[in-house]
């Protein structure tokens, strides 16, 4: 098999890797960035305009307001405690309700603010009521705020130190990775090695 044939294969194979990579980030990132598009809603004045809002003060949330005590909670065992964005989450659900689960997307500073009131391991982690907002993404539902008499998650906190930062990054990776296997693909496809014509011998014959 010549050189450039074991090329041409490398740049397809390669190019299908980053492109299945691509695909695999984006199941993850999908729940999180739909949270967003879902609050993110156009609202008709009374005036007849249009205004747009993401902010509670403007009130156009399209958010679930839930109340009660956590019942069970659960981290992925493979990317539990992982630190990395969109993989490491904690699942939970309240007042034993198995039908509605909360997402929680992790980072250890997500974590460390959660830990000054709350902690999901702890043994009284049961006792402690608490206000959880969240949007409904397929079965599950993406937490946006949460908050109990002892401290709380602020939207903002988690809207402007993750949801938003993350999800910009993860989608222009995505796409990055998508474009570069399609470019090898491509190359891989159409390019043809260069032939030499007219070559002379060495011992001078023609």
């Amino acid at each position: 098999m010549s050189v450039f044939r074991v090329r041409k294969i490398a740049f397809i194979n390669f190019g299908l890797l980053l492109i299945f990579l691509a695909s695999w980030i984006s199941w993850y990132i999908y729940p999180l960035a739909r949270s967003i598009t879902k609050e993110y809603n156009a609202v008709e004045m009374t005036d007849g305009s249009v205004e747009y809002g993401l902010t509670k003060e403007l009130g156009f949330l399209s958010e679930d307001v839930f109340y009660g005590k956590v019942s069970y909670a659960a981290v992925p065992s493979l990317f539990g405690g992982s630190n990395i964005p969109f993989f490491d989450k904690i699942y939970f659900q309240l007042n034993g309700d198995s039908k509605c689960t909360f997402v929680l997307y992790a980072t250890d500073e997500i974590l460390d603010e959660l830990a000054e009131w709350y902690d999901f391991s702890a043994t009284n982690a049961s006792n402690v009521s608490m206000e959880v907002r969240a949007v409904k993404v397929g079965d599950k539902y993406i937490v946006k705020s949460m908050e109990s008499t002892e401290g709380e998650l602020s939207w903002e906190f988690l809207m402007d130190g993750y949801h938003f930062y993350w999800c910009f990054l993860g989608i222009g990776l995505v796409a990055f990775m998508f474009f570069v296997g399609l470019v090898l693909i491509i190359v891989g496809v159409i390019h043809k090695p260069y032939r030499a014509e007219n070559v002379i011998p060495l011992n001078g014959e023609s």
